[in-house]
């Protein structure tokens, strides 16, 4: 206990992999929340296309963005031992 008030021990890379996995699931919501907002009707084939595309890159974006800082951390950790 002593050692996580004295910053020791990093608690933020779990809170990373918690905050990833709930991003994961809030990212095709806020999508289908922005189609509603904007009246996006997606009827044709080529839009469906677009949709699935923008999800793809959106997923991958927040997991390159969260592996970013999990990897920074790691680094800081190695640094320590």
């Amino acid at each position: 206990m002593i050692n996580f008030f004295n910053f020791e021990i990093l608690i933020t890379p779990y809170i990373i992999g918690i905050i990833y996995f709930i991003g994961a699931v809030i990212v095709p919501f806020a999508m289908m929340y922005y189609c509603k907002k904007h009246n996006f009707k997606i009827n044709n084939k080529r839009y469906k296309l677009y949709f699935l595309i923008t999800f793809l890159i959106m997923e991958i974006g927040w997991r390159i963005f969260c592996e970013f800082f999990m990897v920074y951390f790691k680094i800081y950790m190695s640094l320590n031992s």
